[in-house]
């Protein structure tokens, strides 16, 4: 064991077959489930590339580290939920380090989170995927042309994803584009941030001319299962749009961003949502068996990009769930949280009585806590809280089997609303806004009356409810910035953000294993 924990932080990892990947890292994090995405196909140590077998265990591989990489030390949340957000922590000195952006600090989450290693897994298997799939055409005449197609855009929308992350928390990540078959990590240097998320879109273009609205066909079986088996599991044609909307996004193109978001927006029925359940309803939302609940098959497609657990009675764990921190008495047997948002910011964030999530009645002095639980002295945040498989109502075992999402359509809604605004397209932004508040129960907006005819009003009250609906979802943190750089009203946050602050320090490991990485220099002193 000591072996292999030593080549997984050094990357000597050999990679030639995807199940090597897949056992070191499992050995190292002592969190099987996270790479077990179906484990009646999981590849073996002999994969040879030869049947239709060898390719779905190998891209499960590619889903699994993927999901890996994210619920490692909850790196989801921390990255995107805790810096500088609405959680206020209870005794954790690691986790306060990083609510206060004090990530220079030598503690072992913050640079364990630190270390990039474990996406470079996901990259590389990805790329292994790439460089030997077409061989089982030739092999095995149950693997089509276009089984491959979709299999290849999927590796292709994965690696792209994993830089993606990657980008967002560290900036300049290396760019590689191949598998580095003889164990070691290659030592290259950093690639401009601009430069990688170029070539992400490039990827994603491609793959979502490649891959279909829906898996499994009743004329096109994929791996002899129908479209039930894949939604919510698997990324599809909507899927690679959404996180094109988020590339664009990042990269300041307004324009593609509301056209991918828009994409999404108009073909949702493509993969199975119908107009009525466009929407998720607050009631589902919150469920511990409702739509963050990877069994329930009604909103699987809603997640439009998510990684979760196909057999939640089976492979529950602790790690990798926002639920490990949020949740006490009476929903598991822990006395406290690790963090909780206080009254005080959830009356600031949820400032209107009508509020389906969290809100207050005046006159009866009741609370409408349908994201918090307020009978605690710490308010739990239950928002997500699916404890075993979600029908466990006996609180002995704090393991959960919730799905981690990155995006759903009602994100997509508002994140067109911030494009639109950008491209001076107001009317129709504030229509994409006053649908998602009057779903939740609040008013209307008008542009004129309530908002001045204000750009930066409409902007600043477009990130309010993304506060609101998103709450614990992983976006706080990027929200701030993006919000920072549209709106520039805090001088030291904005100080903060052109310093390069924005962005996580390299871990030392990787500094020390490669000498062409240069630490980021808001964090070099």
């Amino acid at each position: 064991m000591d072996m292999m924990n030593k080549c997984l932080h050094s990357m000597k990892i050999a990679c030639l077959r995807m199940m090597v990947i897949v056992t070191l890292l499992f050995s190292a994090s002592g969190c099987n489930d996270f790479f077990d995405v179906d484990s009646r196909h999981a590849a073996s140590e002999e994969q040879q590339w030869q049947t239709m077998e060898d390719t779905r265990a190998a891209l499960m591989g590619v889903y699994g580290l993927m999901r890996a990489a994210l619920a490692d030390n909850n790196t989801h949340w921390v990255c995107g939920e805790l810096r500088g957000g609405d959680f206020t922590v209870v005794e954790r000195a690691d986790l306060q380090a990083v609510v206060d952006n004090n990530l220079s600090l030598n503690i072992g989450l913050v640079e364990e989170v630190a270390d990039w290693r474990r996406f470079y897994a996901v990259i590389n298997a990805a790329a292994v995927f790439m460089e030997n799939a077409s061989q089982v055409v030739e092999n095995d005449q149950a693997y089509s042309e276009l089984n491959l197609q979709y299999d290849l855009a999927q590796a292709h929308a994965l690696r792209a994803l994993a830089y993606f992350y990657m980008v967002r928390i560290w900036g300049d990540v290396p760019l590689i584009t191949y598998s580095y078959d003889d164990g070691s990590f290659p030592e290259a240097g950093r690639t401009d941030a601009q430069d990688v998320l170029a070539y992400v879109k490039e990827e994603l273009v491609n793959a979502m001319d490649d891959i279909p609205y829906l898996f499994g066909t009743d004329n096109n079986l994929y791996y002899q299962e129908d479209d039930s088996e894949w939604q919510g599991v698997l990324l599809n044609k909507l899927s690679v749009a959404a996180i094109l909307a988020h590339v664009s996004m990042l990269m300041g193109n307004y324009s593609d961003a509301e056209t991918y978001a828009t994409f999404v927006l108009e073909n949702y029925t493509e993969i199975g949502i119908t107009e009525a359940r466009k929407i998720v309803p607050v009631d589902v939302l919150v469920s511990s068996t409702g739509f963050f609940l990877g069994s329930n098959t009604t909103y699987a497609p809603n997640r439009l990009v998510a990684f979760n657990f196909l057999d939640a009675s089976s492979e529950t764990t602790q790690e990798g769930h926002l639920e490990q921190w949020t949740l006490a008495d009476p929903y598991v047997q822990k006395t406290a949280p690790e963090i909780y948002v206080t009254a005080d910011t959830l009356f600031k964030a949820f400032d209107d009585t009508g509020d389906q999530r969290f809100g207050i009645d005046t006159t009866t002095v009741q609370y409408n806590n349908v994201y918090v639980d307020m009978t605690s002295s710490r308010p739990l945040f239950k928002k997500i809280c699916v404890v075993q498989d979600g029908s466990d109502d006996t609180n002995d075992y704090a393991v959960f089997g919730s799905t981690l999402v990155f995006t759903r359509i009602e994100e997509l809604i508002l994140l067109r609303a911030e494009a639109l605004v950008m491209e001076n397209r107001a009317v129709e932004a504030l229509l994409d806004l006053n649908e998602m508040r009057s779903e939740r129960g609040l008013t209307q907006l008008s542009y004129v009356k309530d908002l001045d005819s204000d750009k930066n009003k409409l902007i600043d009250a477009i990130f309010a409810e993304r506060r609101r609906e998103l709450m614990g979802e992983g976006w706080r943190w990027y929200d701030l910035i993006r919000r920072q750089k549209l709106l520039q009203d805090d001088s030291d946050f904005l100080q903060f953000i052109k310093e390069g602050g924005e962005y996580w320090p390299i871990a030392q490991s990787v500094l020390k294993a490669n000498p062409n990485i240069t630490q980021n220099k808001y964090w070099s002193n």
